[in-house]
């Protein structure tokens, strides 16, 4: 079993249907230390990426730039426009690809970690997203098959968040409330890590998890 166009568009139909319960979640999170809108504006992008048809695209790395494109017009935010970056990202690694093993997600994933870092000016340990990604890249390392990653990458999103809830936040709005931060996830974090239960888990027909 591979990464294909039809595992991107699965992953992407997941994440919007995950949205109808996760956009007041996530916007309650973010308005303890932010302007509450973190949930809003993933689910209008996400809503965004699901009107694509990424499973007619000629390969992997063209579905991953129609997404940026689309989403490039629908949001201006700082997460959002790390997101975009991530699919930029993920179409320069898999361009002319129609699929990719599982094996070859990790270095993906280090790759939009990387670029998430350049683009937001952050560090490793800062509480962001950065280190949501980093997390989740060396928990998928190594797995070769849709179930082995879901697991994985479920397991390093729990750990990530319960290593840095009661750490204070050092980047962003939430540094000028660094005490407050403390016993709190990060937004980003947190809308990562959702986002990856969702698309990693198997759906009501009992479907392999990621498949």
């Amino acid at each position: 079993m591979t990464i294909t166009l039809n595992t991107l568009s699965t992953a992407i139909a997941r994440a919007h249907a995950a949205m109808s319960t996760l956009t007041d979640e996530l916007n309650a999170a973010d308005a303890k230390l932010g302007d509450g809108d973190t949930g809003t504006m993933l689910a209008r992008l996400i809503a965004t990426f699901h009107s694509v048809d990424v499973a007619d695209a000629p390969d992997l790395g063209a579905g991953f730039l129609a997404l940026a494109k689309a989403g490039a017009a629908s949001t201006g935010s700082s997460l959002g426009t790390l997101i975009i970056t991530a699919m930029m990202t993920a179409s320069k690694a898999t361009a002319g690809k129609n699929e990719i093993a599982w094996r070859e997600l990790a270095p993906i994933i280090a790759a939009i970690r990387d670029s998430a870092m350049a683009r937001g000016k952050a560090e490793l340990g800062a509480k962001t997203i950065v280190d949501g990604l980093d997390a989740l890249a060396k928990g998928v390392e190594g797995n070769t098959t849709a179930a082995e990653t879901a697991d994985a990458a479920q397991q390093a999103m729990d750990a990530v968040l319960d290593a840095f809830r009661d750490r204070p936040s050092a980047m962003g709005r939430a540094r000028m409330f660094a005490e407050k931060s403390v016993g709190l996830d990060d937004p980003g974090m947190l809308a990562l890590a959702e986002i990856v239960r969702a698309v990693a888990s198997a759906d009501h027909h009992g479907n392999s998890p990621a498949a």
